[in-house]
């Protein structure tokens, strides 16, 4: 008996999914379409007469029964259209993910390169130089990190992402990382004893009296400890960004995806698309 088999999973698995699906239901009872046609199956080779598989059909599942075969045949419509529906949505929001990565790979780029301003600082510099310099960086960070943010919120496309969720963590650490002061020439607690820090929302903020003082106190430390973090962090943007690492494999997979969607789209549309079903069984049953 030549049964679509698609068809049959897709129903199964819409029957054992539904929470509203009667016991009965999923448990395969006796009136189960799906269970006359297994039944149908297995009973075909002691057709008397050579009877046809729908004849066979016909007779296991009773006389009258052409309206429910139908029901039946809209349930399984109904659970293809669902598919497509998710399916459809699913490839768009992985060309969806793709974009953002790329874009946000692009910014980290982005990022390295505005943390040499900080690197070059030396003792030339005046006060003035050290202000703007890690005023600027503040800003593009801040704005790197307010783009891409409301993408990492529970439920948005990036939640629980891990190539972007490391990516975000990895320049984050970097900024409050205390041994880019401690043990190499800076301040105990890195940029934190600079009044630099982060607001609950991710933002950097700069506490400008703190800022002033030490930078008054110690001016050798402050700059030491910029030069630390401004190294560190470029050095963590150029490896988030380069071919291969995480980010870069993680779009790479999506784009492949979305790729293969395409190419194969029509194939998914025969399988799955309007009518589909009845125009596999149509002569079968």
């Amino acid at each position: 008996m030549d049964i679509d088999l698609a068809a049959f999973r897709l129903n199964a698995l819409s029957l054992l999914t539904s929470s509203d699906a009667p016991a009965s239901r999923v448990g395969g009872g006796g009136n189960d379409f799906m269970s006359a046609l297994t039944t149908a199956q297995s009973a075909l080779p002691q057709a008397a007469g050579g009877r046809s598989t729908a004849d066979a059909l016909s007779g296991l599942i009773g006389g009258g029964e052409s309206s429910r075969v139908g029901a039946m045949l809209d349930r399984l419509e109904a659970s293809n259209s669902a598919f497509l529906q998710r399916y459809n949505a699913r490839v768009e929001e992985i060309g969806d993910e793709a974009t953002v990565l790329s874009a946000l790979r692009e910014r980290v780029a982005e990022l390295g390169q505005a943390s040499e301003g900080l690197e070059r600082l030396g003792s030339s510099a005046s006060d003035a130089d050290i202000r703007k310099a890690l005023g600027d960086f503040i800003e593009r960070y801040n704005a790197w990190d307010a783009e891409f943010d409301p993408y990492f919120e529970k439920g948005a496309l990036l939640d629980e992402n891990k190539a972007g969720e490391v990516a975000r963590f990895s320049l984050r650490r970097e900024v409050s990382w205390i041994f880019h002061g401690a043990g190499n020439g800076g301040f105990a607690q890195g940029l934190t004893d600079m009044g630099v820090s982060f607001t609950p929302d991710g933002q950097l903020k700069l506490d400008e009296a703190t800022f002033n003082g030490v930078l008054g106190g110690n001016r050798e430390a402050a700059l030491t400890t910029l030069n630390n973090m401004a190294r560190a962090f470029g050095d963590a943007a150029e490896m988030l960004a380069s071919d291969g690492h995480l980010l870069d494999r993680r779009i790479d997979n999506a784009t492949r995806a979305v790729s293969w969607a395409a190419d194969n789209q029509a194939s998914v549309e025969a399988e799955f698309g309007p009518g589909a079903v009845r125009t596999r069984f149509a002569g079968r049953i």
